[in-house]
């Protein structure tokens, strides 16, 4: 009887795929494992075995399936586990199991075939043939063998497939599937001795050999230094710093004496990581704080523990003393963080007790690197992983507990691709049907996670005092428009600020200074006509970046390097208008010309060290004045740096969503909370035009009367926490037909959701990459079952498509969007 495995491909389809094992795989197959399969005419994908099939299937089922083609792995390269979560991944946040596949292995584990062309006419010239081909032919007599992109390029179009497999049927070329490994192990060659050579005295002959060379006699030195300490030496790094070249080396390898050898190494290396070791000493506060968590842990249900501590209180001394046991149990441990900014200052303190235990996991590696951490996760090599949200799907074979630092920032949520998830709810889920205990921590709790904190539904432990006796800062809320009134600006900067500013560096003091907009102007505008130059792909104002001296779209970057006449009148009036980083820097420049200033946004910290390296320079006081958007509000700790400055806290306000002011209120708490955090007394300057806004009247006060304001006013209009929010969005190029479509897709939705069903409304942004963009929002009661909404709600759009006149419209359902 054949063995059928069900199958999980990387691609958007509800349903997963039967394929039969050949004789050879049936006692290779195992669920978890990588194999190849055929799809389609000429395609071949990775897939992942879901279940080994027990299902009876009939004759002509079994003649439709395709075997596969190959079994990848010798052992799974994920658990039940993990493949539990994909299925809940898949259902909670509306999308395929193939699509959370996709996601979450690196592109080195889902290695996908790709067409390659050969030639098969030898004796092509004598026959009859367009230009297009004669060109290709000839490609290939001189290549042997071209892949799909390079026809492309050749014929200068994007589809070349037709044209391809009409040649292929005149016997011309031929057409095949091509599979290779993305993933290469890294080698590297290494100098030894030979075996003829390690003794004492056959060493001293080796010695007399190269006597007439001093580079010979220098590199046989180290080698053999290095030999009798039980070490090879690395040929590429000797060979540089003895400043000699690979001539010598192959000489002594000729000679007999060395040998070379190719050795597999870990491309990891924790750039800048060199902490000191030290111990946990806890504070009495923390001391009582880490009493209630370890009560908790040890009750039978794990409910999820929300730290709430105020900036400064030590949550990260806390995450390690509760991670101790849990190290020393043998278990593993996944610490998330929003972002990658925040790495090396915590891993710099989690190494300092725990060591090499400690990996890293997030966006900036390549995806070499990211296989050898998944490898080595899988494996049990690292204890702990400190990782940004997409660690979240790491195979962890003895996960022990999960800690979400920051849990209210919103970089936890995905927006695009699919699934769109939030990395601090899959935890909980985790923990919930794992039964591992899972710490959120936060001084400014998003609204959901501190509702569900103070109903009971999570434990709730407080720290209401900094750590090391320092004071909270003092804040002052200046009035910008009275500031101009009286003509006291210097710049952007008012006058409390600028005196500030020039105090705590007289002091030799440290500072930061925070606006969320990177670039040198959010926006140019004429004068003469009031023209703003917008993206040709978006509905949305191009930014201007003085240094590059271009424009650039932050949604789809195209770029526009015309920035002196206006496009609309042809004057040259453009004005630069609005303030972005880049602008901050000029201006801290020209008014303090004396010290040292950086900026830290997503330009200047793209590169994979970029951010380690900046933060390593702030810490080693390099530099003076730190500039930067919310990548300085995220939980960093500087010894030195007592005064951080708000350019201006209006476009934050400002926003239209109704999580507008509890995002701006965390943004601007965490960025004070940098200030003042050792010995030395804080203080933050916040610039407003709206100093009677809540939001600022609230940042003095405790976190629960905020809390309480927003409470209010979401229940006034049944936003969360009281309701969940679930957001669809259809996307179409042509704007007639999408406004067409919205109101056909609300008459369908609208008998099942009445007045909770809010739109159609064009998205904030309406066209993005050249798709317009209209949006519905669903308000659902908490009490209502996730699985009969996912069925309902999947119902109502199918039926939209069988009334489609077009199925060109493409829907996105975003569960629970930020």
């Amino acid at each position: 009887m054949a063995t059928i495995a069900e199958i999980i491909l990387p691609l958007p389809v509800k349903s997963n795929f039967h394929y039969i094992a050949k004789p050879d795989q049936a006692l290779k197959i195992q669920v978890g494992k990588r194999v190849l399969v055929p799809f389609g005419k000429r395609k071949i994908y990775t897939g992942i075995i879901r279940a080994i099939s027990n299902t009876p299937f009939s004759a002509s089922e079994m003649d439709r399936m395709r075997e596969i083609d190959e079994v990848l792995d010798i052992e799974p390269i994920l658990n039940e586990r993990q493949l539990s979560l994909f299925d809940w991944i898949a259902f909670y946040y509306f999308c395929t199991p193939g699509e959370v596949f996709k996601a979450a292995l690196p592109l080195g584990l889902k290695p996908e075939s790709s067409l390659k062309i050969r030639l098969k006419e030898p004796n092509w010239h004598h026959l009859t043939m367009s230009d297009a081909e004669f060109l290709l032919m000839e490609a290939l007599e001189i290549q042997t063998e071209i892949d799909f992109q390079t026809a492309a390029d050749i014929w200068e179009i994007a589809n070349p497939r037709p044209r391809l497999i009409q040649m292929e049927s005149k016997g011309w070329i031929e057409l095949v599937k091509w599979v290779e490994e993305t993933y290469k192990p890294k080698f590297k060659t290494f100098l030894t001795l030979t075996e003829a050579y390690q003794s004492r005295d056959q060493l001293e002959e080796a010695f007399e050999l190269v006597s007439r060379s001093a580079h010979q006699e220098n590199l046989l030195m180290t080698v053999a230094a290095a030999f009798y300490k039980g070490k090879s030496v690395p040929k590429t790094e000797t060979l540089k710093s003895l400043d000699i070249t690979s001539a010598v080396s192959k000489a002594l390898v000729k000679k007999g004496i060395l040998n070379e050898e190719q050795v597999q190494v870990d491309r990891m290396d924790l750039h800048g990581y060199e902490p000191a070791s030290q111990d946990l000493i806890l504070t009495p506060e923390q001391q009582r704080a880490f009493g209630e968590i370890q009560g908790y842990l040890s009750e039978p249900s794990k409910k999820p523990i929300l730290l709430h501590g105020i900036t400064g209180s030590g949550k990260t001394h806390l995450y390690m003393s509760c991670m101790k046991p849990i190290i020393e149990a043998g278990r593993q441990i996944l610490y998330l963080l929003p972002e990658i900014t925040l790495t090396k200052q915590i891993i710099d303190r989690i190494r300092s007790v725990f060591g090499d235990k400690v990996g890293i996991y997030h966006s900036r590696f390549n995806d070499h690197e990211r296989v050898e951490i998944w490898q080595k996760v899988r494996k049990g090599e690292y204890q702990i992983v400190i990782g940004v949200r997409s660690a979240i799907f790491l195979p962890f074979p003895n996960l022990g507990m999960i800690v979400v630092d920051e849990e209210h920032d919103h970089s936890f949520k995905q927006y695009e691709p699919a699934p769109r998830y939030q990395a601090r709810d899959v935890a909980t889920y985790m923990g919930r049907h794992f039964d591992i205990p899972v710490i959120l921590g936060s001084a400014t709790p998003s609204m959901e996670t501190y509702t569900n904190a103070l109903e009971g539904k999570y434990h709730l432990v407080e720290l209401h005092k900094r750590a090391i006796a320092a004071k909270l800062p003092d804040i002052q809320v200046v009035d910008m428009r009275m500031q101009r009134q009286k003509r006291l600006t210097k710049g952007m900067f008012s006058q409390p600020l600028e005196q500030a500013i020039r105090e705590t560096l007289e002091r030799k003091e440290q500072v930061i200074l925070f606006q969320n907009r990177r670039g040198y102007s959010p926006y140019l505008l004429c004068e003469t006509c009031g023209y703003v130059p917008q993206c040709i792909h978006c509905d949305i104002s191009m930014t201007y970046h003085k240094e590059k001296g271009h424009l650039r779209c932050h949604y789809c970057g195209y770029t526009d390097f015309n920035v002196q006449k206006c496009s609309n009148c042809s004057n040259y009036t453009l004005r630069r208008a609005g303030i972005g980083t880049e602008r901050i820097v000029e201006s801290v420049q020209e008014y303090f010309p004396e010290y040292v200033v950086e900026r830290m946004d997503w330009d200047t910290t793209r590169t994979k060290h970029g951010y380690a390296n900046l933060i390593q320079r702030f810490e080693n006081r390099q530099i003076d004045i730190l500039v930067g958007t919310q990548m300085v509000s995220k939980g960093l700790d500087f010894e030195h740096v007592t005064l951080v400055g708000v350019i201006l806290a209006d476009n934050l306000i400002n926003f239209p969503d109704f999580r507008a002011h509890e995002q701006a209120y965390q943004l601007i708490t965490q960025v004070s909370g940098r200030a003042g955090r050792s010995t030395k007394r804080g203080r933050v300057i916040i610039q407003t035009m709206m100093p009677d806004s809540p939001i600022l009247t609230h940042i003095e006060r405790p976190f629960k009367d905020f809390y309480q304001l927003q409470l209010a006013e979401r229940a006034q209009f049944a936003y969360p926490p009281h309701a969940r929010m679930i957001r669809v969005e259809i996307k179409h190029k042509d704007r007639t037909f999408i406004e067409a479509e919205a109101m056909r897709l609300y008459n369908i939705m609208h008998p099942s959701f009445g007045a909770n069903l809010l739109g159609p409304d064009y998205a904030l942004v309406p066209r993005v990459r050249n798709q317009y963009r209209m949006q519905f929002l669903l308000k659902i009661g908490k009490e209502i079952s996730p699985k009969k909404l996912r069925t309902h709600l999947e119902e109502l759009i199918d039926r939209y498509f069988q009334q489609a006149p077009k199925k060109t419209l493409r829907i996105v359902v975003d569960i629970d969007p930020a």
